[in-house]
């Protein structure tokens, strides 16, 4: 687990991405509705598993080795590990010879078929977007 104020490496990318879900969303809703529109965004497709591949490769070695951790994890998160695992032992079926690491690495850097984020979340990165709490006075954020 991160630890409180940690800054992914791949923030900016994860943000752009919500940002990019988010405005396609309201551009095709009639009436915009925050609940809905969040909902649509957190289950549209995003262009990678926003975890890191150290973290991806702790979990999918555990699961391989037959550990619980599976069992602690939100819902979401637990539904995006059991997809990258899913993935890792498929490919791995494919390429026999590759490492875990290298395995884990395709995998999550692949797209995602959903952000496998709580609405909430989705929703209060959102206005942390707008609001400029991401920036840092360089950011280039805008609704």
């Amino acid at each position: 687990m991160k630890s409180f104020g940690s800054v992914l490496a791949f923030t900016r990318e994860r943000n752009a991405a919500l940002l990019k879900a988010y405005r396609e969303q309201v551009d095709a809703a009639s009436f915009v509705r925050l609940n809905e529109i969040g909902e649509k965004i957190v289950n549209s497709p995003s262009p990678r598993f926003w975890v890191s591949e150290e973290r991806a490769a702790a979990v999918v070695s555990a699961i391989m080795r037959g550990k619980p951790v599976l069992e602690t994890m939100r819902p979401t998160k637990r539904e995006m590990f059991e997809e990258i695992h899913r993935r890792v032992v498929a490919l791995k079926e494919q390429h026999p010879d590759w490492h875990l690491c290298q395995l884990v690495f395709k995998v999550v850097n692949s797209p995602a078929p959903k952000f496998y984020m709580e609405v909430s979340s989705a929703l209060e990165r959102l206005f942390k977007i707008r609001n400029g709490w991401y920036d840092n006075g360089k950011g280039n954020y805008s609704f």
